[in-house]
């Protein structure tokens, strides 16, 4: 729920610096605009949520499954362009001890213009919950990490350890 609330807030900082119609001082960045088309922003309807949620549910399936380079495919273009599926598997493949035999089961599905947050639990994991977020684009769900970061350390074998460091396989979170 605490991921929900930080979204909201970014998002309502957004819309609001676009409000403001004044320049950018000099130690301020330009803020990101964020726009939806009817085409492109699906409704929270419930047929929207429910392929949120047949998104989710594929993308839980091969994870548990440790079938990481086919969920690859699963994320949204952004994250690709950033995260080489190698790197992806790679990082997985050894951190994927700290997921063995946890469920998931989704909860809760909040869809908001092109954006989906999918609140699970996950069997023996502590905390108990988890949030991630789908993003819609091309008529698809895709999943968006919150910090693809993890992926960018020159090597594999230094993403690996950077995920280690941070704690990431040590439990059942997808990074």
């Amino acid at each position: 729920m605490r991921f929900l609330k930080r979204l909201l807030v970014g998002l309502a900082a957004v819309g609001l610096a676009g409000c403001t119609g004044g320049a950018l001082g000099p130690s301020a960045s330009p803020t990101p605009t964020i726009t939806a088309t009817a085409s492109s922003a699906p409704s929270a309807s419930p047929q929207m949520k429910a392929s949120a949620r047949a998104a989710a549910v594929r993308f839980y399936s091969l994870y548990a499954a440790s079938r990481y380079t086919a969920f690859w495919v699963l994320l949204a273009p952004a994250t690709k362009r950033q995260v080489s599926r190698k790197a992806w598997a790679g990082v997985h493949e050894a951190c994927s001890a700290a997921r063995a035999g946890k469920s998931r089961v989704i909860k809760a599905v909040t869809v908001f213009g092109n954006a989906a947050i999918i609140t699970e639990t996950v069997a023996g994991a502590s905390p108990g919950t988890a949030e991630d977020v789908f993003t819609y684009i091309d008529g698809r769900w895709r999943y968006s990490p919150q910090d693809p970061g993890i992926y960018h350390h020159g090597s594999v074998t230094a993403d690996i350890a950077a995920a280690k460091a941070a704690g990431l396989c040590t439990s059942s979170k997808v990074f």
